[in-house]
């Protein structure tokens, strides 16, 4: 028998703002995935103001999470010990309201806080032992973007992920946006310029981001329109551009609206799932061309309420579900080389579940 460790974050209040006026979790709690059976065994937790978004770093063995507060929000570093135990190494104001998810960029010794309501993303400077050290800057979103004026829509800062070129994506749920910035690596004076904005349809809501790096391909989960937007990045004449490959469509199992969360690539398959709120389904996509492009292979009841988060285990066999409405994890056994998801058959009890973190 294998344990497989991993975190779980929460809404530890009513969040209406956040849309989840029943929060009432633990804060970050500590859970083990057995990797013969599927078996969860929850574990204890640390308290914690809406920790609703975790992430890892794994050089230093630290855990982040945000706390997600109406009004303003903090950046929190935890130790992790062998045991997987939890010990405050750090917090930092980012700066502007509820914070909803936080990337961490270790070689350049930065992290990065979304603002949904705050519409703006914070950029942190970290310490030489991955502990928080300050907010930079505060970045806004362009309201005129291609010759197209988007400043009558509010921004809505959702996520972020490094690329490995000196550069972050950054989604826009608000005003439909995918944004390029370059990353200008002083630690203590880091900045981001823009280099390109991608404005997608109106009503798109892009929300999370899943970089696939054999083909370079971009999935983003569409938030307000359902199915998948795939963007690529290409080079042009003096400077990288963004354009919009496609867009896979999903309507789940068919029950309810679909209103995507998450979104991941298989780390061992050409595989890609998205969560799909109100229908409570997860559809599966194939990754399909050396450009990245998606073929819709099913989709599968969760068998939970409200999919927020979910996260396939690092060596692939296993995918767990973060349901926040039923307060429950619910596990599925990854088959037919991750087309497949078999549903083991009971839930974990965990209150108002938001993410997952292995």
């Amino acid at each position: 028998m294998t344990e497989i460790p991993f975190y779980i974050g929460s809404y530890s209040v009513a969040s209406p703002w956040a849309g989840a006026p029943r929060g009432h979790g633990a804060g970050i709690t500590q859970a083990t995935i057995d990797d013969n059976s599927g078996l969860v065994e929850i574990g204890p937790h640390t308290a914690q103001l809406n920790p609703s978004f975790l992430a890892r770093n794994d050089q230093q063995g630290r855990i982040w999470a945000i706390s997600e507060s109406e009004f303003g929000g903090e950046a929190l570093c935890y130790n992790e010990d062998a045991a997987g135990n939890l010990t405050l190494g750090g917090r930092v104001v980012t700066g502007a309201d509820a914070p909803c998810h936080i990337a961490v960029d270790w070689d350049r010794r930065l992290a990065f806080a979304s603002h949904y309501h705050g519409g703006a993303l914070a950029l942190l400077a970290l310490g030489e032992s991955g502990e928080p050290q300050r907010s930079l800057s505060l970045v806004a979103p362009p309201a005129i973007v291609r010759g197209e004026d988007r400043s009558g829509v509010r921004s809505h800062v959702h996520a972020s992920a490094p690329l490995g070129n000196d550069e972050l994506l950054v989604t826009d749920t608000g005003r439909d946006l995918i944004l390029l910035y370059r990353i200008v690596a002083d630690r203590l004076a880091a900045t981001l310029h823009l280099q390109d904005a991608l404005p997608l349809p109106a009503g798109t809501g892009p929300r999370h981001l899943a970089l696939h790096a054999a083909t370079g391909a971009v999935y983003v989960s569409n938030q307000n329109a359902g199915g998948v937007s795939v963007v690529v990045r290409a080079a042009s004449d003096d400077r990288p551009r963004l354009a919009l490959r496609g867009v896979a469509a999903s309507a789940g199992l068919g029950r309810d609206q679909c209103i995507p969360s998450e979104i991941a690539v298989h780390p061992c398959f050409g595989v890609v799932y998205m969560a799909n709120r109100k229908d409570d389904s997860i559809s599966i996509f194939s990754i399909e061309s050396a450009s990245g492009d998606l073929d819709l292979r099913g989709s599968v009841d969760i068998m939970g309420v409200n999919p927020r988060h979910f996260r396939v285990t690092p060596d692939g066999s296993w995918l767990i579900v973060a349901n926040q409405d039923s307060d429950d994890l619910t596990v599925f056994r990854v088959e037919d080389f991750g087309r497949g998801l078999k549903y083991t058959g009971r839930p974990f009890a965990v209150a108002t579940p938001t993410a997952i973190r292995f």
